[in-house]
């Protein structure tokens, strides 16, 4: 069974029912994780059994501390949850409502993307295309996987992209209200323009996906991000060769965009271009808010691209400086 908002309950409904609506005003993406994490939060706030929605400092320890023991990235997203849901309570004017402190949401810092090498996306590609001459069903993912990678889209916009918004005309895609609410057009090559030919609904209406989920008819829906995800590391990876551990933590689908990132950085370094001049166009490429969000891309790509370690010398003496030197973040 899907999750959707329709399956908020008891007193707290309307609180997380408003909660999604308002953020998806703003332009978040809010997929089925983001909605099973809310639905959690909802089960537990209902065991207070309580006559009216309020979130006492009790209730956000409590929801907290049964998260004890789980990975640091497990226990900094339910901070968050709590803490944005409690926030927007108090902005909808509701009583009695304890916001959990930004200050003592804690961060990971020991997280590193998996950056795959060109031979690994060579063998991811080569994977692929033996799958959907296998099944039908592989068919989109053919298409899928070489969109991420030469776009650096994410998973989730390229799925939310209408027939309108991909341009055959000019080469563009444009991704609307993406992330942080960031509207951007990207410009793609022949090569994929050929493949998108190939694996969207080109002859559909404006309005529909152009990706649509299978069966979806005349309802709309769309192909869900946890199920593309869950095929490429559990089919695709194995196919490809590729273990799907780095580490202590699992390489996912979203790891193509950080290696796409680190491609076209390195590119453009190879073309003799400043890295600091070159960042403003990742950055716009990217959606990121800021150029401080693209700066990461820096020493990714020194660590990970052999051919340009000379460049990747000049980036960290100009880019990052002493790891001794505070920054602000």
């Amino acid at each position: 069974m899907s999750i959707t908002i329709e399956n908020f309950h008891g007193v707290f409904r309307e609180v997380f029912v408003g909660y999604v609506e308002y953020k998806r005003s703003l332009g978040f993406a809010f997929d089925y994780t983001i909605i099973a994490g809310l639905l959690k939060l909802n089960n537990y706030l209902e065991t207070y059994d309580l006559n009216a929605p309020i979130l006492t400092r009790e209730m956000a320890k409590g929801y907290i501390h049964q998260n004890e023991g789980k990975a640091p990235s497990t226990i900094h997203n339910c901070e968050s949850r709590i803490r944005q849901v409690g926030l927007y309570m108090k902005n909808m004017g509701y009583e009695n409502v304890y916001v959990y402190p930004e200050k003592h949401i804690k961060n990971t810092t020991d997280f590193v993307p998996y950056i795959f090498s060109k031979q690994e996306m060579q063998s991811i590609f080569k994977a692929i295309d033996i799958l959907a001459s296998e099944n039908m069903m592989y068919h989109f993912y053919q298409t899928e996987l070489r969109l991420l990678y030469a776009t650096a889209m994410r998973v989730g916009e390229t799925l939310d992209l209408k027939v309108k918004d991909v341009d055959f005309t000019s080469n563009v895609i444009k991704v609307n209200n993406a992330k942080n609410n960031v509207t951007r057009l990207i410009p793609f090559n022949e090569s994929l323009r050929k493949w998108l030919l190939k694996g969207g609904n080109i002859d559909g209406d404006p309005d529909d996906y152009f990706f649509p989920a299978p069966r979806a008819g005349k309802t709309g829906k769309r192909k869900r991000s946890q199920q593309v995800c869950i095929l490429f590391q559990r089919t695709i990876l194995p196919k490809a060769g590729i273990n799907i551990w780095n580490g202590k933590y699992k390489i996912r689908i979203h790891d193509i965009r950080h290696s796409s990132a680190c491609a076209m950085l390195s590119h453009m370094i190879e073309l003799g271009w400043d890295p600091y001049c070159a960042l403003p166009y990742l950055s716009t490429m990217l959606g990121h808010k800021g150029i401080e969000s693209t700066e990461k891309y820096l020493r990714l790509t020194k660590e990970h691209y052999d051919e340009i370690v000379n460049a990747g010398h000049y980036i960290y003496e100009k880019g990052l400086g002493n790891d001794n030197e505070e920054k602000d973040i």
